[in-house]
């Protein structure tokens, strides 16, 4: 928010407030926290839920939870019974338990009787019977999953961020928000757990609070006074009668202070940034679609309603998704439910208006924000884990022959062949082509080289579990490639060639994140990869070496003066010719594993 817009005195706010309410007061049927009528005809839909309701299901949930469902605008309360709002763990046995409604945040929660069972799969449902306060019902039942882990949950959660924030100065008419480390309980985020009074005097402020499950988030809304005085301290508490969903309270009570200006914020939030662009292509299909907005925003506007995704050949069929926002960064996100088509354009929308999404001041997005793009055929892909084995540049099983003089920023190690099979180094004293240590797994190598073998078959442990997970059909449909990659441009996701990968001479392949800086891209030849001489994989839309990762059934070639991005996963060996330059990490594992070697190459492991 932005205090210095508009100053006017506290009295004359006042005035103006009272008439607006005055006149508001004659509309009727407007929703409590979006504050419009418009829509009050459509039908009711989940916005948001705890556990997550996301593709994949989450995982490792405490058996001692509730589940939360959380709607885009108000519900009637006696039609969100165990009959409509149901569990089960897993699919067909019913969970027994009670069910709860609390109509300031729109949330309904499921609170079962005893522990669910653990490593099960449980399914939470919504059914049409459920409906709004016109008697609107869902149009369609929603059901989501998740998985329960081993344990309970005996972890207190804490408050990791406020607004206003400690000793700040704020606007006469902005909102207070505490966001949690995890979710919480709705029924305990009430008027007696999140209170605001002035520092002098200990005055109280009457208010409303509701509790936004998609973010995690407590709002404070003041009612009287509204707006808050000017020039005025006040001291905002979350007390212990908070819990999460497991019954965990806080440890102790969080309190903050701020004061207040003599200023109204009218600024209005705009959109900064969208993820996927507007005009993107090729995008994966389970993509999260964010929104970045220019300051806080009330959690509670961001809805299935405010914020939409549909396929643009028929918008009035949006995917059915729910809603995250992490007020720390400001992004809301829609997270669809399933997969998107392939090769579909889709339409994002953020409503604007009074019945659209707001500040924590209430203004409103002053128009929609629309855009475009189009899916692709491959999923989205998770970054190949590499454990121990990340901070090798080099990680080799038959022999590392350097020739020099190679620049190596990273570790270097050699399992299970001996140290003597590590040469080449110009000064095998301290190896100082190697910005980083050289291990061996015996005394028969340089005398740079430290011995560990057990770190050295931890980490090619690690290599192997990298490249079987790199290959694996968990990851998906990979987007078929042809041999030759001169020229083109892959955007985020899997993508394999059934025989050989070459890249030729002078060329260039582009990956392309489109402005999303947590891309990955996995690239998989079930035979060679060999880019020729001063050919380059270039990093365009924010693309990082550290999210690209390469597999090849036999062996990986650099050409020389060639330019290579990301980590390489080999079966067999890996050469990098006269001046090649890799900004990832030469990493080879198996059996059939052969040498690697640097001649005056040039290797960095990327920052994360």
């Amino acid at each position: 928010m932005h205090p210095s817009i508009s100053r006017i005195s506290t009295m004359t706010w006042l005035l103006t407030l009272a008439s607006t309410l005055l006149i508001a007061g004659c509309g009727g049927g407007k929703d409590p926290i979006l504050g419009s009528s418009n829509g009050s005809t459509l039908a009711p839909s989940v916005s948001a839920t705890a556990p997550l309701a996301s593709n994949p299901v989450v995982s490792g949930v405490a058996i001692n939870t509730q589940v939360t469902a959380t709607f885009n605008k108000a519900m009637n309360p006696v039609t969100l019974t165990t009959s409509t709002f149901t569990l089960a763990c897993p699919l067909g046995t019913a969970v027994p338990g009670t069910v709860a409604y609390d109509i300031n945040s729109r949330v309904a929660t499921f609170s079962p009787t005893n522990n669910l069972p653990l490593s099960t799969r449980c399914v939470a449902t919504i059914t049409t019977d459920a409906q709004d306060t016109n008697g609107t019902p869902l149009s369609s039942a929603f059901a989501w999953s998740f998985d329960t882990g081993s344990s309970t949950d005996g972890l207190a959660p804490t408050v990791i961020s406020q607004t206003p924030a400690q000793d700040a100065v704020a606007a006469v008419n902005t909102l207070m928000t505490a966001t949690f480390s995890e979710d919480m309980a709705p029924a305990t985020i009430n008027a007696t757990s999140f209170t605001l009074k002035t520092t002098v005097g200990d005055t109280p402020v009457v208010g409303s609070v509701s509790y936004a499950v998609g973010a995690r988030t407590a709002t404070f809304t003041p009612t009287a006074p509204a707006p808050l005085p000017s020039n005025t301290a006040f001291t905002a508490t979350i007390s212990t009668v908070a819990t999460d969903l497991a019954g965990n309270p806080l440890t102790v009570d969080k309190v903050w202070t701020f004061t207040t200006a003599d200023v109204i914020d009218t600024t209005a939030p705009t959109v900064t940034l969208t993820n996927p662009v507007d005009a993107g292509i090729a995008v994966c299909l389970n993509k999260t679609v964010n929104t970045t907005f220019s300051e806080p925003m009330d959690p509670l506007t961001l809805t299935t309603t405010t914020l939409t995704l549909a396929p643009s050949a028929s918008l009035n069929l949006p995917v059915v998704a729910v809603i995250t926002y992490d007020a720390g960064t400001q992004v809301a996100s829609i997270n669809p439910s399933a997969n998107l088509s392939p090769s579909t354009a889709y339409t994002a929308t953020v409503l604007s208006g009074s019945g659209g999404v707001k500040d924590l001041a209430s203004n409103a997005l002053v128009a929609n924000k629309v855009w475009q793009f189009t899916t692709g055929t491959s999923e989205c892909q998770t970054p190949v884990v590499l454990a121990s084995s990340s901070n090798f540049a080099i990680l080799g099983s038959a022999a590392i022959n350097n020739i020099p003089t190679s620049l190596i920023t990273g570790d270097v190690g050699l399992t299970p062949d001996t140290g003597a099979s590590i040469t080449g180094f110009s000064t095998p004293a301290t190896c100082p082509e190697v910005v980083g240590h050289v291990y061996a797994v015996d005394g028969t190598g340089p005398a740079c080289a430290l011995i560990n073998p057990t770190l050295l078959s931890n980490a090619k442990t690690d290599v192997l579990s990298a490249y079987t997970n790199a290959i694996g059909a968990g990851r998906g449909t990979p987007t078929p490639i042809t041999t030759n990659l001169a020229g083109l441009t892959f955007y985020p996701g899997l993508y394999e060639s059934l025989t050989s990968i070459d890249l030729s001479a002078g060329s260039h392949l582009t990956l392309d994140a489109q402005g999303d800086t947590n891309a990955v891209f996995v690239i998989r030849s079930a035979t060679s990869i060999t880019t020729l001489s001063t050919s380059q994989i270039v990093l365009s839309g924010g693309a990082k070496a550290s999210n690209v990762f390469w597999t090849a059934g036999s062996a990986i070639t650099l050409g020389t003066s060639s330019v290579m991005k990301g980590t390489m996963l080999a079966g067999t060996a890996i050469t990098l010719q006269t001046g090649a330059n890799l900004e990832g990490r030469a990493l080879n594992q198996g059996a059939a594993a052969e040498a690697i070697s640097c001649d005056a190459c040039t290797i960095t492991v990327p920052s994360p």
